[in-house]
């Protein structure tokens, strides 16, 4: 019962909105007495375009023929006008909506149910305001004993069909456009939410499973030291805390295996990596990238540079490389505003034969020469806290490394920009990182 009624007030509302634009209008004597184009028509079309789902056009237009007559018929009386003449003028609108209701449910009933192409109802709507308008001039012959059919009569009410038609045309475009828009925002906004947690659950297993293998390696070492300085007769005291090291690795390794299965089956529950260019991932890294630095009120510039677009193979450990270099990159400017450069090419002289070939470069400090040839080395770190010791674990380049390397089958290299800055290097051959390339530039 409720909605029944919610059903009937929203009609009822759209009927009071077609009534209220009725008024604004331009008198059309010559067609008629009492003839008027009003806008009326332009937000009837649009209210049955988006409603038709929901609402009877039939219905809006029978209650905007009780409601628009009677609310013009109410803003029109003056001393100059008998109560008559201002009827006549008036409730001949009825007729067109009725009219016009008839038309257009006529052509629309094919899809009932159905989303109405946008061509089909254009030419409905403008054969059913036509139409509309037609008998409403007929019934005003009739009324006022004048022959007000004409040829030009004709012509001008399809001018107004076409006019009203081609406007309602515009703002509907303009409405799917701008919903288009802010559905594909939306859109993105989750894919990339999803992308960032995916990738980043991938990094933290790959970590916990490389920290594992050192886990068991020094689980064997601790129970090889303790049986080792049992027999070599050391006293109990310290073969016991050689012993609890073993024990308290092996609850930590099997703290690791834990982990690893939760997140396996996080993983296993997704939907999957999605099918993603290399230009989406780099457009995913820039905007991170612009949004981090606006956060921390830094002004940086993001350039991409892309000669080649392709379909990535693993597009999880693809965004993991570039983000980490990315955000290195961001790092390195510590607070103030920097540039930062990725150029994706393809290279055809290679030591590794023809070869994907991306770059990340920054204007920032750069890093000491002394460290360029440990900085892929898990544990590696140029970020520590002066004042607590606390170094950060530094595991986001040797991550890089393990994938170009062991997973890409590609090389990762580092050099210091003699402009300033450090540049990033990293080849791939095309079989283990694409699986469909799209275009390649060449100048």
């Amino acid at each position: 019962m409720n909605h029944y009624l919610d059903k009937h007030k929203n009609v009822l509302a759209i009927a009071l909105v077609i009534s209220v634009a009725a008024q604004i209008n331009i008198d059309a004597p010559k067609v008629a007495p009492g003839f008027v184009f009003a806008i009326d028509v332009i937000v009837l079309n649009l209210f049955i375009f988006c409603f038709s789902d929901k609402y009877s056009a039939m219905q809006i237009a029978l209650i905007s023929a009780v409601f628009s007559p009677t609310f013009r018929f109410i803003t029109s009386m003056s001393a100059d006008m008998s109560f008559k003449e201002n009827a006549l003028n008036c409730f001949p609108d009825a007729i067109f909506f009725i009219t016009y209701g008839l038309i257009i449910t006529v052509c629309l009933m094919t899809y009932r149910d159905k989303k109405v192409p946008l061509m089909y109802f254009c030419i409905s709507i403008f054969v059913a305001d036509f139409g509309g308008n037609a008998a409403e001039v007929y019934v005003l012959s009739l009324i006022r004993n004048g022959n007000f059919i004409s040829t030009d009569m004709f012509n001008t009410l399809m001018i107004i069909a076409m006019a009203r038609t081609g406007i309602a045309l515009t703002i509907i475009i303009s409405m799917e456009y701008y919903t288009k828009v802010q559905t594909e925002r939306s859109h993105n906004r989750k894919i990339q939410f999803m992308v960032d947690q995916s990738v980043t659950i991938s990094d933290e297993m790959r970590f916990i499973l490389n920290n594992k293998e050192d886990v068991e390696r020094i689980l064997k070492e601790a129970y090889a030291l303790h049986t080792d300085m049992k027999e070599a007769g050391i006293p109990d005291e310290f073969t016991r805390r050689a012993l609890e090291i073993a024990r308290g690795t092996h609850e930590i390794k099997g703290c690791y295996q834990e982990i690893l299965d939760t997140l396996d089956n996080l993983n296993r529950n997704s939907q999957g990596e999605p099918d993603l260019l290399m230009s989406e991932i780099l457009k995913f890294m820039k905007s991170n990238v612009l949004k981090t630095a606006l956060t921390k009120h830094m002004n940086v510039k993001f350039e991409i540079d892309q000669r080649i677009d392709f379909k990535v193979k693993e597009s999880y450990k693809t965004i993991s490389v570039l983000r980490n270099l990315t955000v290195n990159a961001l790092e390195a400017f510590e607070g103030s505003d920097g540039e930062i450069r990725v150029m994706a090419t393809w290279c055809r002289h290679s030591s590794l034969g023809p070869c994907h070939r991306i770059e990340v470069e920054d204007n920032g400090p750069g890093i000491d020469e002394a460290d360029i040839e440990t900085i892929f080395l898990p544990g590696y770190s140029t970020k520590m806290n002066m004042d607590t010791g606390i170094v950060q674990r530094g595991l986001g380049l040797s991550l890089v490394r393990d994938y170009v390397e062991n997973d890409f089958g590609g090389r990762i290299k580092v050099k210091n920009r003699k402009e300033g800055g450090t540049r990033f290097v990293i080849e791939i051959p095309p079989g283990n990182f694409e699986e469909e390339t799209r275009w390649i530039f060449t100048s």
